[in-house]
């Protein structure tokens, strides 16, 4: 059964246990069914408390929530914003894309494991020619979507010349897929120089 927030448990290490915690006391908070036996089971050792001020906020205890710290980095980073039951829904479509894997399994995956996936996913390979070039290092390999909108074309258009092979790639497919930007400009040269001639 999945966990609730007024268990108040003394740690949280699964994804999917953070996920349903916060899901329960948004839900909560908003349909107004916080009432005074709520937080009975808190406890100076349970993994976060709770306040009811405004809003109301989930405030962890990053010694009993193992990879809050990175989770909170990661979500400050792409979604400007504390972890919150929407930005972890998001992540958890994302690492279920980048896992190749349902989101009961992401579930199950530790909250350390979720995002490491993520900035694993997320981080540009290495540019091998040229390791002291940051600017090459930094550009030379972009998402399908960033090809796509600075060489005025559709995503579905890359990806097309991806698979086959006109353009090169990192060998990924999906959100890993990488594409190397001078294999792009080379295209677009040999393409325009060819209306030319």
């Amino acid at each position: 059964m999945p966990i609730h927030w007024t268990e108040f448990p003394n740690r949280v290490e699964k994804f999917g246990d953070l996920f349903n915690i916060l899901d329960t006391f948004d839900h909560d908070l908003r349909v107004n069914f916080i009432h005074s036996g709520s937080c009975d089971n808190e406890s100076d050792e349970s993994a976060y408390t709770v306040e009811f001020a405004g809003s109301g906020r989930f405030l962890p205890r990053s010694d009993r929530i193992p990879g809050w710290d990175q989770l909170a980095t990661l979500t400050e980073r792409e979604y400007g914003s504390e972890p919150t039951v929407y930005t972890l829904r998001a992540i958890r479509g994302l690492a279920s894309e980048v896992l190749d894997t349902p989101i009961s399994a992401v579930n199950e995956h530790s909250i350390l494991q979720v995002v490491e996936a993520i900035d694993d996913a997320l981080r540009p390979p290495a540019a091998a020619d040229a390791p002291g070039d940051f600017l090459l290092a930094e550009y030379r390999w972009l998402k399908v979507t960033q090809i796509a909108k600075l060489f005025a074309l559709h995503a579905g258009q890359v990806s097309k010349l991806c698979d086959a092979g006109t353009i090169a790639t990192n060998g990924k497919t999906g959100y890993d897929r990488r594409v190397d930007v001078l294999s792009v400009v080379r295209r677009e040269l040999d393409r325009i120089n060819a209306e030319e001639g």
